[in-house]
């Protein structure tokens, strides 16, 4: 008797080879985020370009960092904040927009105004 049952699971065990082997499915290469294409870039951050164009000097470089951060940090702290509503949320972001253009258009020469407007509405335009 014993022999038969050992006979059958060895059978079952020759019959039936998934058992016996294990799948393996290979890793996901993680993604270079470092390395990003100009087009890549160019897409995802458009108004890059455009100041790019108006050849800003170092001090105004800085003073648009300075203004992109604080910006960043106001647009999440409004976005997380659970207190507003939908439409108060929209409203402090669009009022931050506007003042946030006010500060570029202060920081930029006549010259890099009117280069500005104009290429913002050729990217508008497109």
């Amino acid at each position: 008797m014993r022999s038969i049952s050992g006979i059958a699971i060895f059978i079952f065990i020759l019959i039936n080879p998934s058992s016996a082997q294990i799948q393996r499915t290979p890793l996901k290469q993680p993604v270079d985020t470092s390395v990003i294409s100009r087009e890549t870039f160019q897409q995802e951050n458009p108004r890059k370009d455009i100041f790019r164009e108006l050849n800003l000097s170092r001090e105004q470089k800085q003073h648009l960092k300075e203004i992109s951060q604080s910006t960043k940090a106001a647009k999440e702290t409004i976005e997380n904040d659970a207190t507003l509503t939908a439409s108060d949320k929209k409203a402090k972001l669009r009022t931050l927009r506007k003042n946030n253009a006010l500060k570029i258009d202060a920081m930029l020469t006549e010259e890099q105004k009117i280069k500005f407007r104009r290429l913002k509405e050729n990217k508008n335009a497109e």
